[in-house]
């Protein structure tokens, strides 16, 4: 006799009143102490199911079943009272309150009127024991790490009795080795009766973590098999309904003048983990410098400097020998400076704004956009048609918020209006994190094209093959310092990088 599933979907629609359907008759069922991975490109609806399951949204139509049941989980409330948790890609962490104060946030343990926080002490690291997750209760979250941050999401999660965790992309700020420890510790969870809900974009993880895989392509369920009897290639094949398309390679091309300088840029330690400390590199024009580092190791501190955001505490750069120090972000655009920030809603773009908004913006101000103090609408939506086709952008058009966008085609959106300036230095921070290989391909293919047209490019990136696959050289940051600047020959590789990462070896 078959045992019942843990979970069941059952025919769960979505619909939003934009018109948007994010999903279509998805079913399929999840076993009790597996870890079951989610796969799809951006878009597809595996991030709205997950929702709908942790009670953020709510379906059109169908329903889920819990051990059997049929239930209503009409609230991330509701959906802890059912043991069910979710760890999101980006962490809903407090920076100014401890670890055991963000774990047990909303369940502090009482004297009386006062909150007990030794028994709450006591309590976290007792979690923190049981589940082999290593960390300072007493820390607070603002000093730790990303990995460090992910132990605590875990926490936070397990803290309240979790039958089911989910997790949204886990490893996309990670390193290889926390990656590795990361792995370890699901493993240990699983073998421990929790069942896990892995969405991941890496084919790699999903063989390495993964009982069981469904795959989901533009809202409806496209495959679901055991992991051991389906192969990557037949994965991919399912997320995209063609053959996963491969990372575009570097070119060996001639390089000419250099493009930017950057002499001893300093941050002081104000800046906390974003400080910098005597950074000094070149990038030619028609170069890609990769950037690697652990995050939190300087790299939000250089891009807010090189952006204009923030003025060094010590040193300057230049931009085709021209100062950068003092200068505002609208003067350094002005000097053939875009951005691709790591952050593409906050920093990108505004939710709340249109696709013709977002995509235009600052290049709405030119006469073929304007006419006097009036935008000529029809002319702004007309480019944004353009950039949607350009792009593969899916959405419902061009007067669509940007909020109604996956993560992945909202980047498509920014990234058509940076590209489109034709930068001379183009800073790409995280460009492809968390999206799709189809998205990121494509973006990739237009940051090599950039490079190839002569612009000078600065790619920051967690994912170290990435790097490794675009990259002319490739530097390490580490605590606010260049620890190595290495040439992209054959033999280097993740593991090479790794110690000059974590500071155990400097050559710069």
């Amino acid at each position: 006799m078959t045992a019942e599933p843990l979970i069941r979907f059952e025919a769960i629609s979505k619909r939003y009143p934009n018109g948007t359907v994010a999903l279509k008759g998805v079913s399929f069922s999840i076993a009790s102490g597996t870890t079951h991975a989610i796969c799809g490109e951006n878009g597809a609806g595996k991030s709205t199911l997950m929702k709908i399951l942790f009670g953020l949204e709510q379906p059109t139509s169908g329903r889920i079943l819990i051990d059997g049941k049929a239930v209503d989980i009409a609230s991330p409330k509701a959906a802890a009272t059912l043991g069910i948790s979710m760890v999101h890609q980006h962490f809903s962490l407090l920076p100014s309150l401890t670890v055991a104060q963000n774990i047990l946030l909303g369940q502090e343990p009482r004297k009386g009127p006062f909150i007990d926080r030794r028994a709450a002490r006591e309590r976290v690291t007792g979690l923190a024991a049981r589940y082999n997750l290593d960390i300072d209760p007493d820390a607070r979250v603002s000093s730790l790490s990303v990995a460090a941050q992910q132990k605590v999401e875990i926490l936070k999660a397990l803290s309240r009795n979790v039958r089911v965790l989910i997790l949204d992309e886990p490893t996309a700020v990670l390193t290889p080795p926390e990656t590795e420890e990361l792995f370890q510790r699901l493993a240990d969870l699983r073998a421990a009766g929790l069942t896990i809900l892995f969405i991941s974009h890496k084919l790699g993880e999903v063989r390495a973590l993964a009982d069981h895989v469904t795959t989901l392509r533009a809202g409806e369920v496209s495959g679901d098999a055991p992991m051991s009897e389906i192969s990557n290639a037949e994965i991919a094949a399912l997320v995209m309904g063609a053959a996963k398309s491969t990372p575009p390679l570097r070119s060996d091309r001639t390089l000419a003048e250099e493009r930017l300088r950057i002499e001893n840029l300093t941050l002081h330690a104000a800046a906390g983990a974003d400080r910098l400390s005597g950074i000094n590199l070149s990038i030619r024009a028609g170069e890609i410098l990769g950037l690697a580092g652990v995050d939190g190791s300087g790299q939000r501190g250089l891009v807010s400097v090189l952006t204009g955001e923030r003025r060094p505490d010590d040193g300057d750069f230049h931009l085709d020998g021209q100062t950068g120090k003092g200068s505002t972000t609208a003067l350094l655009r002005g000097r053939g400076m875009a951005h691709l920030p790591a952050d593409r809603f906050h920093q990108g773009g505004a939710r709340q704004l249109s696709v013709t908004d977002n995509a235009l913006a600052g290049a709405h101000r030119g006469m073929r956009f304007s006419r006097g103090p009036f935008l000529r609408r029809a002319e702004m939506e007309a480019q944004a048609d353009a950039f949607i086709d350009s792009f593969a952008i899916r959405c419902p058009g061009p007067r669509a918020p940007l909020s109604a966008l996956s993560g992945g085609n909202a980047q498509k959106v920014i990234a058509a209006r940076e590209f489109a300036t034709g930068p001379k230095f183009l800073i790409a921070d995280q460009p492809t994190r968390g999206i799709d290989v189809a998205a990121a391909a494509f973006l990739q293919g237009q940051i090599l094209k950039l490079a190839a047209d002569g612009a000078a490019v600065l790619l920051i990136s967690a994912d170290l093959d990435e790097l490794l696959a675009l990259s002319n050289r490739i530097a390490v940051i580490y605590a606010g310092r260049i620890s190595a600047v290495l040439d992209n020959e054959p033999d280097l590789t993740p593991e090479k990088l790794g110690p000059f990462m974590l500071g155990l070896q400097e050559t710069a």
